[in-house]
């Protein structure tokens, strides 16, 4: 009987102490206290929020500064106010800074990095690294800039006269005024506006040679520099670098290149390196860092990186990516992203996705198709909204607006819009709000404006060139 009482009592003593410890009060000195049973709670809300407080002191060494404008890639355009872009950050900023500067007119301010201000001069894409920094912590993003020229000139190069046309463009309805002309070489088919806006080169396929030319700052009128060999034969393409005064020359069987003097505009020949044997375009990054080759025969867009100090092209291929039968016009888009192709003959457009950092290529769209069959240029706007395919065959050019995200093309609706006889060459001025082409059948440059909103074209009229234009470029000019 007595072992019997002495376990009801063991039995009720433990009932008591288990009462007592569930109805104990907890170890709440504070939910930021590491002995709360609340502080997990805190930990987990704290690294899941994105608010620009911290829920506890003890998490500021472990939660990195965040500063994100929304975008990795701005465009400006030229004396256009923009509006206060403030970005967010995790917290309160003490200081913001930018290396190098930003272009003159636009204001950091160094209490938050918010951007600010009106672009007084034009700027192809550059990189700005932001720093911010807190009590404790700082971060540094990169932030890529471009401020859109505005439009001065338009050239158009003829290749049955050989003769390079100039006119002025209308900033604001985009109508061009009839310049000058002067002579090049045999066989005009490619130019290249270098990077300072004030010369422009023109290949010259048949007779093996560049020309050089200044531009008149004031009406566009070409004057000759110099002709000189183009380093090799057939030279089909020319791209200038986009901050070195550096051209690149795709020849049939060699992609050369050649040194800018920035003040007289004479050209040397720095470096060669074999390239497959045949004739196609090229195309750039927007930061040059990498250069883009399109394989006629063999069907494959070839990639170089560019040496960061030099310019030169790495003799060692990135890559060497298979594309559809005689790919012949490639652009990217402007945010270096996205790599657009068009082929000889053929109705479709190829999509390749570009690593930034690597310059590798992938493909993971199914190619788009177009509304013909012989294809001329194939362009992208300075702003990166829309892409632009000229069809020979069918006289239209072909529209479509970019996914903003993965670059991928969407056909606008219509999707066509009419030209005179068999468009060829096309450009888009400084700005992004007009389109030329030239049509090489009947001697002619057509003149569109692009809306802004949803990227179709209206025509706005014609103007007369010399025989066969083949090809045109815009360009702009600083004050």
């Amino acid at each position: 009987m007595k072992n019997q009482f002495n376990i009801v009592n063991l039995f009720l003593i433990t009932i008591s102490l288990f009462l007592y410890l569930q109805c104990a009060p907890a170890k709440l000195n504070s939910t930021c206290d590491p002995e709360s049973e609340s502080f997990a709670i805190t930990a987990f809300l704290e690294f899941a929020s994105s608010d620009e407080s911290f829920l506890c002191p003890i998490f500021s060494g472990f939660s990195p500064l965040r500063l994100d404008y929304g975008t990795d890639f701005l465009v400006m355009r030229q004396e256009e106010t923009i509006g206060i872009l403030k970005p967010f950050s995790s917290e309160p900023i003490t200081h913001c800074e930018s290396s190098p500067s930003l272009p003159l007119g636009i204001v950091l301010d160094e209490s938050n990095c918010a951007l600010s201000g009106t672009p007084l001069v034009g700027m192809n894409a550059t990189k700005f690294m932001i720093t911010a920094r807190s009590r404790h912590k700082q971060i540094t993003i990169p932030l890529v800039i471009k401020s859109l020229f505005i439009p001065k000139f338009a050239f158009v190069a003829n290749i049955g006269s050989g003769l390079i046309n100039s006119y002025t463009i209308n900033a604001t309805s985009g109508v061009l005024g009839a310049g000058g002309f002067v002579a090049a070489g045999g066989g005009p088919e490619s130019m290249a506006l270098s990077a300072n806006q004030k010369f422009l080169t023109v290949a010259n396929r048949n007779t093996n040679n560049l020309s050089q030319f200044s531009i008149n700052p004031v009406n566009g009128n070409l004057t000759i520099v110099e002709t000189i060999s183009s380093g090799g034969t057939i030279p089909i393409a020319a791209v200038y670098h986009p901050s070195k005064d550096l051209l690149y020359i795709r020849n049939s069987e060699n992609i050369a290149t050649f040194s800018l003097n920035p003040q007289t505009g004479d050209l040397t020949l720095v470096n060669t390196i074999a390239n497959v044997f045949d004739s196609s375009g090229i195309a750039m990054d927007p930061l040059g860092n990498f250069l883009y080759v399109a394989s006629f025969n063999a069907n494959v867009i070839n990639s170089y990186g560019i040496d960061p100090i030099s310019g030169f092209l790495s003799a060692n291929l990135i890559q060497s990516i298979s594309t559809g039968i005689r790919p012949r016009r490639l652009v990217t888009h402007a945010n270096g992203k996205t790599m657009y192709l068009a082929y000889d003959t053929g109705s479709n457009i190829s999509t390749y996705q570009i690593d930034v950092n690597t310059g590798f290529m992938s493909s993971i769209f199914p190619d788009t198709p177009s509304t013909g069959v012989v294809s001329g240029a194939i362009v992208s706007d300075p702003v990166g909204k829309f892409v632009y395919l000229a069809n020979r065959d069918s006289n239209t050019i072909s529209m479509y607006v970019t996914n903003s995200l993965n670059g991928e093309l969407i056909p606008l609706s219509p999707n066509t819009v009419a030209t005179a006889t068999e468009p060829f060459g096309m450009a888009i001025d400084p700005s992004g709000k007009f389109l030329y082409n030239t049509n090489i059948a009947v001697g002619s440059a057509g003149i569109f404006t692009i809306n802004q909103a949803n990227g179709i074209l209206t025509p706005n009229g014609n103007i007369g060139t010399s025989t066969s234009p083949a090809v045109i470029l815009t360009a702009g000019a600083n004050p």
